[in-house]
């Protein structure tokens, strides 16, 4: 029975988001501050400092909008216990580093590999109870459970083209129009063009509903 958070789902295909945490972040972006400067066609250094912030601002409204992380980094997502299955949340993973919980002495195991299936295929990738194995009940506490994993491009020349480009088409905005962007709502405010543009590339979050 799962009682996540004292919710019985017994019966249910319910399975709980985790709490998602950037352990080692990116080490590069996937657009430099010279491929962006070339984009504004700005050849002062005055607005290197800003030009570097909306790099940054982009990445998030676009990793945001397509449930990806562009460059390579770890992650580490908790549970209060082992769902059904582990929904990875973000794509594209790359590898799955531990499974490790707090067991119901309250001490932390390495779940062992042999215990679980990985599934890189689908997008976000996804962690199973193997055939022969099972995830054990854990000690009662919040992030008893924590799944550490790898996600992004190792080198920006492997971000798609067309990711690339709406990251210089969000900068180029943002760097022309400096008033009106309000952060809480700017995943809702891409131009039409960025929209189309990342759409192929977007992962969107499939429910299924027994009748």
């Amino acid at each position: 029975m799962y009682t996540y958070n004292n919710y019985y789902y017994k019966g249910t295909d319910y399975v709980p988001y985790g709490k998602l945490v950037t352990t080692t972040p990116p080490s590069n972006t996937a657009v430099s501050l010279a491929e962006a400067k070339a984009h504004l066609r700005v050849d002062f250094s005055d607005d290197d400092t800003y030009i570097t912030t909306l790099i940054s601002v982009a990445t998030q409204v676009v990793e945001e909008f397509t449930r990806r992380r562009l460059m390579d980094q770890t992650l580490t997502l908790y549970y209060d216990e082992f769902p059904p299955f582990i929904d990875l949340q973000v794509g594209i993973v790359g590898s799955v580093t531990s499974v490790k919980y707090f067991d119901e002495s309250n001490v932390e195991q390495t779940l062992a590999a042999s215990e679980y299936d990985i599934d890189l295929n689908i997008r976000p990738g996804r962690v199973y109870e193997s055939k022969d194995g099972g995830f054990p009940n854990t000690y009662q506490k919040p992030n008893a459970v924590s799944v550490v994993f790898r996600v992004g491009e190792s080198l920006a020349s492997d971000v798609p083209a067309a990711i690339k480009q709406a990251l210089l088409i969000i900068i180029g905005r943002y760097y022309e129009q400096r008033q009106d962007v309000v952060l809480g709502t700017i995943a809702t405010e891409l131009p039409l063009m960025v929209e189309h543009i990342l759409t192929p590339y977007r992962f969107l979050e499939l429910w299924y509903l027994e009748n």
